[in-house]
């Protein structure tokens, strides 16, 4: 019997049919379960389509609703990897394994990520713990026999994989093994071909077979077939980058460049959002120094996929190659736009503030960038040479440190750790570099240098020698290796062949003002300014562009009394490299060498405002202030740079003295002297300051005593000769206060130091 319903009762039942529905949808929502798992298919489903980044959200989001789901952490694990995010991999396959210590192909996947990291013997406990629970499971042997290979050990090798075999015959992946395996001995290479053939038709998708294959028909001379198992591979994943690279390197092998440009330029056009793909053409023409090509080619490209940032990220590599700045500020500005959030960008933009001397602004950008992605190596390793130009040399080891904690193998970051160990004068830590860096690459040159320099600071001289002799023998043209070598003999005091090692070195090096210099240095000792100076011309014809080499002339120019000569040369140290502040030293030390003091002041003056940071140009500017007699401006200079670094030491004892001086606050003076005695023990001119401090003071016998020891180091300096004389005229000793100032005036005759202590004899009698 039907019932009819009044309008209102209708509403009523819809309402209330509405409340149910939205009520069991909601409560679908809210069951963690049912909502965890919507987020792991849906990731699923992104991943399957090969939208990685959807894919690892909404397998990120399931661990948000249960972090110990242990399907997400596997099947985010996969995404990494894919991505090429190792160690993010890495962490969340641990992870599965210890939820999941059943997974067995989460083990498989963890073994052979441990292999990929030399991690053997932990990768042989995941295999043999998928052995304890399947023992028959083709995939751990499979695995072992890669361990075995790894470790050199082809029997065992073959072994395993025939085990694997026989579990599951027809798995295209084990034929392309036991094909590799075979191919390595040149009696089984037919069955090799065979092996790897098999694993092709078994799964045409089997990219490495594919490059085994080909690997194996080129080096029996079957051109064509290894070109088309090539270009099969490429067909079989057009992702696959390897297969590229491959390609285009059997085309480098056949000297067709044109073909080897058309492939990576093909790749890199369809591989454009990935950045090792948008990279590989720019590789080679970074490699064979073709910038101009190199770089008309990715502005092509660019234009064509205006949002790829790997492209433009590529591009402006080439630019650098090509110390085109300009271009490189205006893709890192654009990138700073549209994809601040790439660590790329961050680490681009960070190189434009070094080239531009904004160091604090790079640190500060590279700092943000290692917060939000710690794992990052490049991030690590350019934070590490923005804190090492910053000067901070904790935060310099820090990320170096770290640099080589997310890649034990990587060179650049024990590169950096040695920097840091060699500017710390830690030359343990150096030693212990060097032996890490031996045992990554043992046939590099550079890491028997750096134990060599070690051994050298332990006066270990065999040891060091035989480092060095190790760096030139593997590499016969490394400059630094004689350089190193070089400086053992000058210490030996053996200057001729320390003078041979220097040119060898400079002979593959032109550049290198280091070498020059030693050279210079043995000129000098054996009392040969010309042929030190002609030396120097004669290198700046090879090294025209070299402004440190133009420093070096300015300075034997001013040695010899050629002031003029000296002040062309630093003008022309300027020209070359407006950066260069031993330049702009030497030009004022000439413009104060030709009588122009004002001209000296009004240089550093413009320094000081290039670079309002610079606390020793703000010294160097004070001294030259006082010089002039400009006692408030020297003042105020010497205030600034202690303003930027508080322990400037120079500034520091030249303030302290001119407070003595103008009747400034002696407390106030003290403190500066004792600041300037901390940083600089050794020096007569600190010990100077803080002894006349002392006087003034009223302090006669903790000054004597300072400047007496002092004068058993400095015995020829007249002001602590002068000095020390008038604390024993205070403290009424008239034949040591005579004794000292006579030698004060013997010491500096005609300079107002003579004068006064000629004047204070004059009053003792």
């Amino acid at each position: 019997m039907k019932t009819s319903l009044t309008p209102a009762a209708y509403r009523v039942l819809v309402v209330l049919g509405l409340a149910l529905t939205l009520g069991l949808n909601m409560g679908c929502k809210r069951d963690p379960n049912k909502l965890k798992h919507r987020y792991l298919d849906s990731g699923k489903r992104y991943e399957d389509q090969g939208k990685l980044k959807e894919a690892s959200i909404q397998f990120s989001n399931a661990l948000k609703v249960d972090h110990n789901f242990g399907e997400a952490h596997y099947e985010l694990s996969k995404v990494y990897l894919k991505q090429g995010a190792m160690m993010q991999g890495y962490t969340e396959l641990l992870r599965t394994v210890d939820l999941q210590p059943n997974n067995l192909q989460a083990r498989i996947d963890l073994g052979n990520l441990l292999l990929a990291g030399h991690q053997m013997d932990k990768a042989v406990d995941q295999a043999n713990a998928v052995l304890a629970i399947q023992n028959n499971n083709a995939d751990a042997y499979a695995l072992l026999s890669a361990v075995a290979a790894t470790k050199g050990d082809r029997a065992e090798a073959l072994k395993q994989i025939n085990q694997a075999l026989a579990i599951d015959p027809n798995r295209a992946a084990f034929h392309a093994s036991l094909g590799l395996l075979e191919a390595s001995d040149p009696a089984t290479g037919s069955s090799a071909e065979e092996q790897l053939r098999k694993a092709v038709s078994l799964d045409g998708k089997n990219v490495n077979a594919h490059l085994v294959l080909a690997a194996l028909l080129e080096k029996k001379n079957d051109l064509q077939g290894a070109e088309d198992q090539l270009k099969n591979a490429i067909t079989a994943d057009p992702k696959n980058i390897i297969a590229r690279a491959s390609l285009a390197n059997f085309y480098i092998r056949r000297n067709d460049t044109a073909k080897v440009e058309d492939t990576l330029h093909q790749a890199t056009d369809e591989l454009n959002d990935n950045s090792t793909g948008a990279d590989l053409l720019a590789s080679y023409y970074i490699r064979t120094n073709q910038y101009d090509k190199g770089a008309a080619a990715y502005a092509d490209l660019v234009s064509k996929h205006p949002k790829s940032a790997p492209l433009k990220l590529a591009y402006a590599q080439i630019l650098l190659a090509k110390h085109d700045i300009a271009k490189v500020r205006q893709i890192s500005d654009e990138l700073s736009k549209t994809d601040s959030n790439l660590p790329e960008v961050a680490v681009l933009k960070s190189m434009v503030l070094l080239d531009d001397g904004k160091t604090d602004e790079a640190f500060g950008v590279l700092q943000k960038a290692a917060k939000a992605n710690p794992e990052n190596l490049q991030v690590k390793l350019w934070l590490g040479r923005a804190a090492l130009a910053k000067g901070d040399t904790n935060v310099a080891q820090e990320s170096f440190r770290d640099a080589s904690r997310i890649n034990p193998r990587n060179l650049e970051a024990q590169s950096g750790l040695a920097q840091v160990s060699m500017q710390l004068h830690d030359y343990t830590t150096l030693a212990q570099v060097a032996e890490a860096a031996i045992a990554i690459a043992p046939q590099s040159a550079i890491p028997y240098l750096w134990r060599g320099m070690a051994e050298a600071s332990q006066k270990l001289w065999d040891k060091a020698e035989a480092d060095f002799k190790q760096a030139i023998k593997i590499d016969p043209k490394n400059p630094s290796a004689y350089l190193e070598m070089a400086q053992l003999r000058l210490v030996q005091k053996k200057i001729p062949e320390a003078q041979s090692l220097l040119e060898e070195s400079l002979q593959y090096n032109p550049n290198s003002s280091r070498a020059l210099s030693l050279l210079v240095s043995t000129d000098l000792f054996e009392k040969q300014p010309a042929k030190a100076l002609s030396r120097v011309q004669e290198q700046i014809a090879k090294a025209p562009q070299n402004s440190e080499m133009y420093d070096l002339l300015a300075s034997l120019q001013m040695q010899t009394g050629d002031a003029h000569g000296s002040l062309t040369s630093a003008q022309k140290a300027m020209q070359i490299n407006p950066k260069d502040q031993a330049a702009v030293m030497a030009y004022a030390r000439a413009q104060v060498g030709v009588g122009d003091t004002a001209h000296a002041i009004a240089t550093w003056q413009q320094w000081t405002k290039d670079h309002p940071n610079d606390a020793q140009a703000f010294t160097i500017l004070g001294t030259l202030q006082e010089a002039q007699g400009d006692r408030d401006g020297a003042s105020a200079s010497y205030k600034k740079a202690l303003s930027i670094e508080p322990d400037q030491a120079v500034a520091s004892n030249n303030l302290a003295y001119l407070m003595t001086e103008t009747g400034g606050n002696l407390d106030v003076a003290l403190s500066l002297a004792q600041t300037a005695r901390r940083e600089l023990p050794n020096s007569a001119d600190t010990a100077d300051t803080l002894a006349w401090v002392n006087y003034q003071k009223g302090n006669y016998d903790s000054a004597r005593d300072l400047l007496e020891d002092t004068l058993k180091t400095f015995p020829d300096n007249a002001s602590v000769q002068y000095h020390l004389g008038m604390i024993y005229s205070k403290l009424s000793d008239k034949a040591n206060a005579s004794l000292h100032l006579k030698k004060a005036a013997a010491l500096a005759p005609n300079t107002q130091t003579a004068k006064d202590a000629e004047k204070e004899l004059s009053l003792i009698g």
